[in-house]
């Protein structure tokens, strides 16, 4: 294999804009009829405008032991995070076929999200120089659309974002529909691309950071003559700051004024990750008598898209709360497809290294609808070639196992299945 350079992309006051005016421009830039599908080129939009189904999403990133965001990287399996390229598919397809020709059961769990009424992924990292088109084709194959990241390790000045004029084009290109990153369009499979992961708790970018490597990515996309616009979202935690009245309107009043992506929001949704109970969201938040996201769509006029929503099993309370969050967003979005575009669940299963067995004592991780077990459905054996890159001549691809392991469902899953598919 050729040795490439390293590139270690670590784990992951606006005037309100009437309803009818946002509505109609947002759908003229960004929906477009026909499987749902969030896709841009506004002329080629507007004779054709129509409301998305709301995405009933998922967030994905299932690895089993012995991975750990801290030393992922130190493993080429692992390297980057990156859950949907073509090496991991033992864990989301029903088999993989090694380089070596030893083909290898699958756990399948794109199926196991399909049967739970999933339409949407939402995804944490994503290695440029990885393969992920059998991914991709397989969420088309089963109805399901994809949120593509960009990892923070691209939007934080310590790492990507200094080089991002070079990174961004492979990006594009890694979201393509080529089958080794060569395609002249984006992937079918994606609804949209979604950049960094809540930047006010990694202290590792800022607001002017998702602005510039924003415009720059809009520019790269020109350059490549790339045919569609997707919607693009940066995903934000649920905190708020001692001068705030609602949660993270600082952030988006700086992102969306004239100096920042005012002439892109046409092209932007919201993306916070709140783990709020349906009534402040929806009915009354702050005791202001009306819920969070109606107001924040009346102040910013861009439609949000709920990155992260769940609550964890170590709360009391949390069936109710996750039931309540589900079924309120699902009204919602019904009632108001141009506010509220869909919900992404946190998540298909526990994180492994907060919670490796099935009885989770770390909130932290404990908010998946399946929880690990000790048994290993299958040892995934690699050869060097499986891999699409090494980051130095002493890295040693040799001997890399994987052992994916049986999920079992717990009763965030029950809950999950039935307001999705009423079953």
């Amino acid at each position: 294999m050729k040795t490439r350079q390293r590139l270690a992309v670590p784990t992951s006051g606006s005037k309100a804009t009437p309803r009818s005016v946002t509505r109609r421009r947002f759908l003229g830039a960004t929906l477009i009829a026909g499987a749902g599908t969030l896709l841009g080129t506004a002329p080629f939009a507007r004779s054709r405008i129509a409301v998305a189904p709301f995405y009933k999403g998922m967030c994905y990133q299932p690895f089993p032991q012995p991975y750990d965001p801290s030393h992922a990287n130190n493993s080429c399996i692992f390297f980057g995070s990156d859950i949907a390229y073509n090496p991991m598919e033992p864990l989301w397809g029903p088999s993989y076929t090694s380089f070596s020709g030893r083909m290898f059961q699958g756990r399948n769990d794109l199926q196991t999200l399909q049967q739970m009424g999933v339409t949407l992924l939402r995804l944490y990292d994503w290695e440029p120089r990885n393969f992920h088109k059998r991914f991709l084709d397989q969420c088309v194959a089963l109805g399901i659309k994809v949120l593509a990241p960009v990892s923070r390790y691209f939007l934080n000045p310590g790492q990507g974002f200094p080089d991002r004029r070079n990174l961004i084009p492979k990006l594009i290109q890694s979201f393509s529909n080529g089958e080794t990153n060569n395609g002249s369009t984006y992937h079918p499979a994606i609804a949209g691309i979604i950049m960094g992961n809540e930047p006010d708790i990694c202290r590792c970018y800022t607001v002017e950071q998702c602005s510039e490597f924003t415009k720059d990515w809009v520019e790269a996309e020109k350059r490549l003559r790339f045919p569609t616009t997707l919607p693009i979202g940066h995903p934000v935690d649920f905190g708020k700051d001692p001068s705030e009245r609602f949660p993270k309107w600082n952030f988006w009043d700086t992102l969306l004024d004239r100096q920042h992506l005012q002439v892109l929001k046409n092209r932007l949704f919201l993306a916070p990750q709140p783990q709020n109970d349906a009534f402040y969201l929806f009915e009354n938040a702050e005791n202001s008598g009306r819920g969070y996201v109606q107001q924040t769509f009346e102040r910013f006029g861009v439609p949000m898209l709920f990155t992260e929503l769940g609550k964890d099993r170590q709360k009391p309370n949390y069936e109710a709360v996750v039931r309540g969050q589900l079924e309120g967003s699902l009204a919602y979005g019904a009632a108001h497809p141009d506010q509220f575009l869909g919900i992404c669940h946190f998540q298909f299963a526990d994180k492994v290294w907060k919670c490796p067995h099935f009885q989770c004592r770390d909130s932290e991780g404990s908010f998946g609808t399946h929880s690990h077990t000790n048994t290993v459905l299958v040892t995934v054996d690699y050869v060097p070639e499986d891999f699409t890159h090494v980051d130095g001549p002493h890295y040693n691809c040799d001997n890399q196992q994987l052992r994916p392991d049986m999920l079992v469902q717990n009763p965030t899953y029950a809950i999950v299945k039935n307001v999705y598919t009423g079953t």
